[in-house]
């Protein structure tokens, strides 16, 4: 087991800076734990390392934009369904509830948006429920928030008395998105999928390579930390295909990299993400010339039969 004291002073802490510092200058690095710690995956801007300074993007919005409805989906949740548990032993629905209800306050302040949070704490509620109510509601697009799980599971203890899963070899989000349906519709959830992608790489964030997918997932050949679902046909992701509006999941992080999972507890990665956010979605609904220029010109994608 791996205390909390090793890993943070040695991977997410000082030792990883001290690995980024190295990055940047010439000689060996020293300092065994930050020799280690430079073979962990690292993004351009430093993240998910301590200090890594992540940006709010800004968001273009056409002059007839409006407001527009977003339905905010924190992912699990449902019956049966908690979701990950989190290398600080959090359960998986309750870091997307309040990752959503963080999202959905940024997002309505901009005046852009009207964004809505579907799912409380009251009671689990299943994902038909969520289709539904997003298209009662006549959402412009639904976002499921979530983490995911990755790699092989060591166990570390971050507070005394307290055994947690651990894995630091998979950092970066993943943008998940169908191509089950009408072509038309498959062809704006593509482009918002690519939006979410570019926009959060350019706040800083690191996106997802995606070596644990293969079978799952299939990457986008345009854009970095985009997959398309490929699950076998019945196992396929409900809100990714049965939403009537464009729908798109956001795995934030790998809830098991310490560094990452204390990264999104801080405000800064919580506004940058909503900066993102924003600026993706005035991307792709803000008319047909933002949605073929998101898809850089590419033919529709061919669609599934729905399962």
């Amino acid at each position: 087991m791996i205390s909390r004291r090793k890993l943070v002073l040695g991977l997410a802490g000082a030792a990883g800076v001290a690995a980024l510092a190295w990055a940047r200058s010439p000689g060996p690095p020293r300092d065994r734990a930050a020799r280690r710690a430079l073979k962990l995956p690292i993004a351009p801007s430093g993240w998910p390392l301590p200090g890594a300074r992540v940006v709010a993007p800004a968001a273009v919005f056409p002059p007839d934009f409006g407001v527009r409805r977003i339905y905010l989906d924190p992912g699990h949740g449902a019956p049966g369904n908690a979701g990950n548990l989190s290398c600080f032993c959090v359960e998986e629905q309750e870091f997307t509830l309040s990752a959503a209800r963080a999202l959905a306050e940024r997002l309505n302040t901009t005046g852009r948006f009207e964004a809505r949070v579907g799912r409380t704490a009251d009671r689990p509620l299943p994902y038909q429920e969520r289709a539904e109510d997003a298209a009662r509601w006549r959402a412009e697009a639904f976002v499921s928030v979530h983490s995911d799980v990755r790699g092989r599971i060591e166990t570390w203890s971050p507070a005394p008395g307290r055994t947690c899963p651990l894995n630091l070899a998979a950092p970066g989000f993943a943008v998940l998105w169908s191509d089950e349906g009408e072509p038309a519709l498959c062809a704006r959830r593509l482009a918002l999928a690519r939006a979410f992608a570019r926009r959060m790489a350019e706040a800083g964030l690191m996106p997802y390579r995606g070596a644990a997918y293969s079978g799952l997932y299939e990457p986008d050949s345009a854009q970095a930390g985009v997959f398309v679902d490929r699950h076998p046909p019945g196992q396929r992701i409900f809100v990714l295909r049965r939403p009537t509006m464009p729908s798109v999941l956001i795995e934030t992080h790998h809830a098991l990299d310490a560094r990452e999972a204390a990264r999104w507890t801080e405000p800064a990665t919580l506004d940058a993400f909503a900066a993102a956010t924003a600026a993706a979605l005035a991307d792709t609904l803000g008319g047909g010339g933002a949605l073929a220029e998101t898809l850089g010109g590419g033919d529709a994608p061919a669609s599934r039969p729905p399962t």
